[in-house]
């Protein structure tokens, strides 16, 4: 049923971003094998062959079914050159497993497979807690990225990341219990069901906030990834030209640092930031420069990111209106000013002013 919601909800998203169906299709394949798992156990009777061939058949199935659900995680939060890795990792682990438990049952000609059992839960703990890790690294990198970067509303992902990790880990710690011990599974197993209703509906959740933005970074991260390599070894020819070309590159690099303050003053006096859509990558190319050149520009002209200049812009305009247009509503102002939610100008004031827009509206009257 739940592998089925997730399918469905395809149906409800307004923009379809293929990150986001990628990992819709990862978690679909884990709930078909969960499926497949329960049905095997309730017609080949695994469990009453004793303990240790249900602690091995869970493991063969728990395994791939932990794989999808976190690399779900890690394409949410990774370009396509890294999910290809963990891909490849994820394969190799799980071979390894198969491959154990394959000279098991050779070499005792059952699926009672004694110490190798053991070493078995043994890979499967271990793999496990490495991509739990990797999804809690590829989290905190697309964060920091998505702070860089974008300009809109982190909530939705930051509540669905922060989910997600909690109730993996929590799975995690309750999945070799529920593998070794049959007395606990009826207390485990609807506590780690209710787990993942949760992680499902924090997923589905997601989706309805996913915009064509997401399409657009995960392009320009890709062809940054490639061309970060090219920079590099232009850079390195640069600092081998000697002093002489240094210093034209310090002339040429002050002499762009202009262009781009004079481009972004006309930008500001176009009010291109309404748009709430903006990223560092759409504002480069509006601009006519590089993405590393406007990073090096805001971080050595304006000692801030992008993120925090385009809100203080933003908040600014919004206090402008609001004096102006005291008439205008809260929602009309924050679209008005670019933001992508009546919660992230909310949220914005809170941190500017210790005041939500409304309570800063009476205190100015």
């Amino acid at each position: 049923m739940l592998g089925l919601h997730i399918a469905m909800a395809s149906l409800q998203v307004r923009w379809k971003v293929r990150r986001y169906e990628t990992s819709r299709w990862l978690l679909c394949g884990s709930m078909a094998v969960f499926c497949i798992h329960y049905f095997l156990q309730m017609t080949q009777g695994f469990r009453a062959q004793g303990a240790d061939v249900g602690a091995v058949v869970n493991i063969m199935f728990y395994t791939p079914v932990v794989f999808a659900i976190t690399l779900s995680i890690i394409n949410m939060e990774s370009t396509r050159s890294v999910m290809r890795r963990y891909c490849l990792r994820s394969a190799a682990a799980y071979a390894l497993i198969v491959a154990i438990f394959i000279f098991g049952v050779f070499s005792n000609k059952s699926l009672h497979l004694g110490g190798l059992l053991y070493v078995m839960l043994a890979f499967f703990v271990g793999s496990m807690a490495y991509f739990i890790y990797a999804s809690y690294s590829e989290v905190l990198k697309r964060k920091k990225k998505l702070l860089e970067e974008s300009a809109g509303d982190l909530l939705p992902h930051v509540r669905y990341a922060r989910s997600s990790l909690v109730l993996v880990c929590v799975s995690a710690a309750f999945l070799p219990i529920a593998i070794l011990f049959n007395t606990l599974l009826l207390v485990v197993g609807p506590l780690m069901l209710l787990v993942l209703i949760f992680f499902v509906h924090s997923f589905i959740s997601l989706g309805y906030y996913i915009t064509p933005v997401e399409n657009m970074l995960e392009e320009q991260e890709e062809q940054e990834e490639q061309e970060k390599t090219a920079d590099q070894t232009a850079y390195g020819a640069q600092l081998d030209s000697g002093d002489d070309g240094q210093t034209e590159l310090s002339i040429s690099s002050s002499e762009r640092m202009k262009k781009i303050e004079a481009a972004l003053e006309k930008w500001c006096d176009d009010r291109m930031y309404k748009d709430c859509n903006v990223t560092i990558y759409s504002l480069a190319a509006n601009l006519g420069c590089k993405k590393n050149e406007l990073t090096e520009y805001f971080n050595l002209s304006q000692h801030t990111n992008f993120r925090t200049w385009l809100s203080d812009i933003r908040f600014n305009e919004a206090v402008r209106m609001m004096k102006e247009n005291p008439e205008f509503s809260n929602d009309a102002i924050s679209t008005e000013c670019g933001f992508s939610s009546h919660t992230q100008i909310y949220r914005i004031f809170k941190q500017k002013t210790g005041l939500s827009p409304s309570q800063w509206r009476e205190q100015m009257i």
